[in-house]
């Protein structure tokens, strides 16, 4: 185990990858696992070293350096948790980076991620500032950020350049076949470049939970359109995909609407609605079927819904429905 790491900790469905890998892959040494299944949720966490020791352990078994490019192409929306639920319902993968950037200590709190955009390149850059976690670590967290990635669209990306911190294996060419691009070792920081216009690249259909959640909320909105309840045209949507991505402010749904905060303002004002109470209603709305489908604990749907903690996703909720979430959950 690399002693320089000590702190930090991975989500329980991240490290629940290794054993479903090694379930489907290598039952018997799944059997040998000196190690307990952890259950899976946001709040079980795993620390950094006992998931080194995990890797090891099944290094020491396989015998097998191409091991956590492996395990990594295994990953599942599942095994990424609410990150997986609010990535896989974004319209495309900026939005998705976006939302990696905000929620990723849910899954993989070790160093933190730095955003740069350098000419036509967008770079995620991880520094050693919490420690170096060491290389089995390091290898599948970006192994399964680059395959995930590709989960998530139609056609297949590829980094334009990928490096690590820690110092090179006897099998680069394992590495550079998996990421299809060139690969560098005891680099400064570990980063992922990609092609800037990547950004641009729509997902596909959202994960049939969270889809169903969204489906259920666009079915309530088109009655409330029908029905003449909307204030402005499109903006019930607005708000729910604005939400959705992680920016519910006056400024994103006016954006996605076309016009300028000002007008945007005006508009409501003049149907003597407010942006904060119609936000707040679509958010319970949300809430209510997050709720309703029982996927998500209460942080999670916190997150989800863009509120600075459970606390107030809790005062908001029972503001509207006169019930905290969680009679709201038991009573359905």
């Amino acid at each position: 185990m690399n002693s320089q790491s000590q702190v930090g900790h991975v989500s329980a469905s991240y490290v629940n990858l290794l054993f479903e890998w090694l379930d489907f892959k290598h039952p018997e040494i799944s059997a040998r696992l000196p190690f307990t299944r952890p259950v899976a949720g946001e709040l079980n966490r795993v620390s950094v070293p006992q998931w080194q020791s995990m890797l090891e352990w099944a290094q020491q078994e396989l015998q097998d350096p191409a091991m956590p490019l492996k395990i990594a192409d295994h990953v599942r929306p599942a095994n990424m948790g609410l990150l997986g639920y609010v990535a896989s319902c974004c319209n495309n993968l900026g939005e998705a980076f976006a939302r990696l950037q905000q929620f990723e200590n849910l899954v993989y709190s070790v160093n933190a991620l730095d955003v740069a955009f350098l000419d036509d390149q967008i770079i995620l850059r991880w520094g050693a500032e919490r420690g170096r976690p060491g290389h089995w670590v390091d290898s599948v967290a970006i192994g399964v950020l680059v395959a995930f990635t590709n989960r998530l669209i139609d056609t297949p990306v590829h980094p334009i350049k990928v490096q690590f911190i820690n110092p090179q294996p006897e099998n680069v060419e394992d590495f550079e076949a998996f990421f299809k691009c060139p690969v560098v070792f005891a680099a400064d920081h570990t980063e992922v470049v990609w092609p800037l216009g990547l950004l641009d690249t729509p997902l596909k259909s959202p994960d049939h939970v969270m889809r169903g959640m969204l489906d259920q909320q666009a079915r309530l909105l088109l009655k409330r359109v029908k029905a003449g309840e909307e204030p402005i045209p499109g903006f019930q949507k607005a708000l729910q995909e604005s939400v959705s991505a992680g920016s519910p402010s006056l400024e994103e749904v006016a954006r996605r609407l076309l016009m300028s905060t000002r007008t945007l303002q005006r508009r409501l004002k003049e149907q003597g609605c407010s942006f904060r109470d119609e936000l707040e209603q679509v958010r319970v709305e949300m809430a209510k079927n997050c709720l309703q489908a029982g996927e998500l604990s209460l942080a999670d749907i916190a997150n989800f819904l863009a509120y600075n903690d459970q606390s107030a996703f809790t005062h908001a909720f029972k503001r509207v429905t006169g019930l905290s979430p969680a009679k709201y959950r038991r009573a359905k």
